[in-house]
């Protein structure tokens, strides 16, 4: 009978067999941009025989099988521990980690231009200012403008304001920043994302699934950009894929040239697509889970059995329960044969 490995290493040093006396649950979150990746450990304190852990430590933590495979391998600091109880209910300690050290440069404001260049020569340059090393993937390396700037912002407030006009995700990883392309399942070393297979009687555990959502339903995205020469405002416009949507999505920025607005509207578009369905699906622990990666559902019903973009994976492990994979998904382009 397979069984659940975990491991746990703080600054360099393996401190599994201390945790596992008291460890009640694990959960290790991987989001597909806008926030930091996320580890979580709870651990039982209720005879008050725990020291309570320093922030800013280095931690590692795995998951795998005892049988083989690939495994969940989450690095980043530990950020401010907590106690949690009441009266008659025992203690517990909480130690929260981030990918995202929350105390470096990357979220001191910066102002700092770069002319005529491609997204990547920028996003280098500024991730450089944040003692970051920047890695660009898909077709937004070659993407040119006049001019790029940090407007008195952090690196980390200006990677998620670019990537959401450029349709791009956008990750701060240790010292590592890193831009992909969105809708794709590349990672930034050029490989493909695996593809996780969730099938009914072999892995699902539970799920709640919409194949199709109205409220982020449109059917074309509309940007506003001024065009100094005719001295007036114009719009860019870009369809989405939905064929019963019946209003536009119109943003609220507006934009100095045509490039910019072109580039929100297609980002605005990619969004919309995705918001079409979607939900969240349990299976047993899956360490190909990623965010930004597939999910392929089989043997449910029609309508459901298709492929969805997973935007968030939570792998958690307990005691009890063991390894679970839960994926909140939405909507993708690919259907299942």
């Amino acid at each position: 009978m397979r069984r659940t490995i975990y491991s746990i290493s703080v600054d360099g040093r393996d401190v599994t067999s201390n945790f596992e006396p008291y460890l009640n649950r694990l959960h290790i979150k991987l989001t597909d941009g806008g926030e930091s990746d996320t580890c979580e450990i709870s651990l039982d304190d209720s005879a008050g025989q725990l020291q309570m852990p320093r922030d800013d430590a280095d931690i590692e933590v795995r998951l795998q099988w005892s049988d083989g495979g690939g495994a969940v391998t989450f690095r980043g600091k530990t950020d401010e521990p907590e106690s949690q109880g009441s009266r008659g209910g025992g203690t517990v300690i909480n130690i929260t980690a981030r990918a995202t050290d929350m105390k470096d440069k990357s979220k001191e404001k910066k102002t700092k231009h770069k002319d005529a260049a491609t997204f990547e020569e920028a996003a280098k340059e500024f991730g450089k200012l944040a003692g970051l090393n920047v890695k660009v993937s898909g077709d937004i390396v070659q993407k040119k403008r006049d001019y790029w700037a940090m407007q008195n912002e952090s690196f980390m407030s200006w990677g998620t304001r670019i990537a959401s006009e450029l349709g791009a995700t956008f990750k701060i990883r240790g010292k590592d920043a890193v831009f992909i392309l969105r809708n794709s399942n590349d990672s930034v070393s050029g490989q493909l994302l695996p593809t996780v297979q969730a099938i009914y009687g072999v892995n699902i555990i539970d799920w709640q699934i919409r194949p199709t959502q109205n409220r982020p339903r449109y059917n074309r995205s509309v940007v506003r950009w001024y065009d100094n020469k005719e001295a007036k405002w114009k719009e860019e416009t870009v369809q989405i894929s939905d064929e019963t949507a019946r209003v536009p999505l119109i943003d609220t920025r507006k934009f100095a040239d045509q490039g910019r607005a072109r580039d929100r509207a297609e980002s605005n578009a990619k969004e919309a697509e995705r918001g079409k369905g979607g939900g969240q699906i349990t299976i047993d622990g899956d360490p190909e889970a990623q965010a930004q990666g597939l999910c392929r559902i089989a043997g449910l019903r029609a309508g459901i059995n298709r492929e969805y973009r997973v935007s968030e994976a939570t792998h958690s492990y307990s005691r009890d329960g063991g390894w679970v994979t839960m994926c909140d998904l939405q909507s993708s382009d690919k259907e299942n044969s």
